[in-house]
């Protein structure tokens, strides 16, 4: 019919033979220009036609009008191999009603919005629209890690307010979000990453996790060739929840005082540097975990050697005992672990990254109570470096 038609249309061996528009709907009639077809049996070409039957298919909209394709189906009969044959169509899937790059739409859509919005913007049913994104997603569903040598683990929450946690693995050094497991117990990881190829495991050399004990026994058992690594984002962590209780403790509850006492002294700014000086005067006690806390954030940044940093912590242990008794158990406890960081520096910094863009997604999605659709989407989020932007 018209060439521009055909060649936006950019389908092999098809013309729009004519095109009509109802309800700010665009409907195109395609024919094929080809006459006949190779046989998927015999590998003969035939041209003999049984019958013809054409159906609706969605395709992507144009000039912001929703398009629908009327294609013909044909049905071939081959005189070599005496079987009746339905001609293969490279642009639709077999049995939908959308175009492969319709498909393609709707699931970039979904990743970084939701179900629901998409249905009710591309007027399709939620089923349909999760019936895509499945359809897409099935290549991620058994998703294989590409050999990565250092790993973080850590868990979030499916749903806020519930105990219903996950466990999410990323690789450190590339930033992908290698599995999502539907749950925090030890035997349960153990399980599900007990299925991944020997040689795989065996290539992991570094793990970094919190202070839970059932980590330790998933990397032991998963993991033989790794070392624990203690993040230090949870040391400081703990740290700074007993700065925040002494706070309190000593009657310091001036607006702001919790932000500057637990963040990084080197950098605050002039001004704040000037609050923090009136903040600290008012208690003893509470300036000199201040400079405790300072001092121990200070041996994480300066330390060049993993003895250099252990002959460091274990000096600050012998006054932090005073002002922080939980944390400095805690570290004396997991010393080596924690040292373990200066071999490399792995934190889990980069999952932490991940684990706010997964509370983006979350919000996008209006929460998940289902976890395949949740851990399908993560996986596809993250998928290409594209994504991580969200």
């Amino acid at each position: 019919m018209d060439f521009n038609l055909d060649k936006l249309l950019n389908f092999p061996n098809a013309t729009v033979q004519n095109c009509s528009i109802l309800d700010e709907v665009n409907y195109f009639q395609i024919r094929w220009i080809n006459e006949k077809i190779e046989c998927p049996i015999c590998g003969k070409n035939t041209t003999k036609l049984h019958q013809e039957h054409k159906s609706l298919i969605r395709d992507l909209s144009v000039f912001g009008r929703t398009v629908y394709l009327k294609i013909p189906h044909r049905r071939f009969y081959c005189s070599s191999c005496q079987h009746y044959v339905s001609e293969q169509l490279d642009f639709i899937d077999w049995r939908r009603r959308q175009t492969r790059r319709y498909q393609e739409y709707i699931y970039e859509r979904v990743k970084v919005t939701n179900v629901l919005q998409v249905s009710r913007e591309e007027n399709l049913t939620e089923n349909q629209v999760q019936s895509i994104f499945d359809l897409l997603g099935i290549p991620l569903s058994k998703k294989k890690w590409a050999r990565p040598k250092r790993i973080s683990i850590d868990e979030i929450s499916l749903r806020k307010g519930h105990k219903d946690f996950v466990t999410v693995i990323s690789d450190i050094d590339t930033g992908e979000l290698l599995e999502v497991i539907n749950s925090h117990k030890q035997d349960d990881i153990v399980k599900t990453l007990a299925e991944l190829d020997l040689e795989v495991r065996l290539c992991v050399t570094e793990v970094s996790i919190d202070m839970w004990g059932g980590y330790v026994k998933v990397v032991e058992k998963i993991f033989p060739n790794a070392q624990i690594v203690y993040d230090r984002f949870h040391v400081m962590q703990h740290v700074n929840r007993e700065l925040n209780k002494l706070r309190r403790l000593v009657g310091v509850t001036d607006r702001g005082s919790k932000y500057l006492l637990l963040s990084n002294g080197a950098d605050l700014d002039k001004e704040s540097e000037e609050k923090l000086k009136v903040i600290l005067g008012k208690s003893p006690c509470l300036e000199i975990a201040y400079q405790l806390k300072e001092e121990l954030r200070s041996i994480y940044e300066t330390s060049k050697t993993l003895k250099s940093a252990k002959r460091k912590f274990k000096k600050w242990l012998i006054y932090a005992k005073l002002f922080y008794q939980k944390s400095a158990q805690m570290i004396s406890s997991h010393l080596s672990g924690i040292c373990n960081y200066f071999i490399s520096h792995a934190t889990s910094g980069v999952m932490e990254g991940i684990n706010n863009k997964i509370k983006l997604i979350k919000r996008q999605g209006y929460g998940f109570t289902n976890f395949e659709n949740f851990r399908l989407r993560l996986l596809a989020c993250f998928s290409d470096k594209k994504n991580l932007s969200l």
